[in-house]
């Protein structure tokens, strides 16, 4: 066997050798990627249902709410509307995820509120405190048809919201 067959031959072997090492590498990296969580997809939709609104003074009102959320992995958009005999509760915001990590606006038209949001998200559970004019805490438990939620607040007459919703 000449050279120039020997050196052909060896740089296919090689060259199979790379390209099996490639294709190896290329399965292991997708196999152990990090996989893309998103923790809104099961709150996306219409909510509905009722909860109780506790003032500071002590008192406490019945609530029908309606919810909307709309985004994707790595947003949401919520709007949130509470109606007793007395008062109308509407809250928004907009929400970022980061690897769990939230971020965001929000506001609420009844009491003029707004801030900032930072927190986590998981597949069940979004737990954030607000800041602003009001400060407060927010932690949505949801499933794909059910979701409670408890918003905290200080420095306005509203102590807390409870509302239990299902997707409708």
């Amino acid at each position: 066997m000449n050279l120039t067959v020997r050196v052909r031959q060896a740089i296919r072997k090689c060259l199979a050798s790379v390209l099996g090492l490639s294709i190896l590498a290329l399965f292991a990296t997708a196999s152990y990627a990090a996989p893309v969580i998103n923790p809104f997809a099961p709150l996306i939709g219409k909510w509905g249902g009722s909860g109780i609104m506790t003032m500071d003074d002590g008192s406490r009102e019945r609530i029908a709410c309606d919810a909307d959320y709309s985004g994707n992995a790595i947003q949401l958009r919520l709007s949130i509307r509470c109606k007793s005999g007395e008062r109308d509760i509407r809250m928004s915001a907009r929400l970022s995820s980061n690897a769990g990590r939230l971020l965001g606006f929000w506001e609420e038209s009844y009491f003029k509120a707004a801030g900032a949001i930072a927190g986590v998200a998981s597949d069940t559970k979004l737990d954030f405190t607000v800041s602003g004019n009001v400060a407060g805490k927010m932690i949505v438990n949801y499933s794909r048809s059910r979701q409670s939620v408890l918003i905290t607040t200080q420095a306005v007459p509203l102590r807390s919201l409870k509302i239990d919703l299902k997707r409708r």
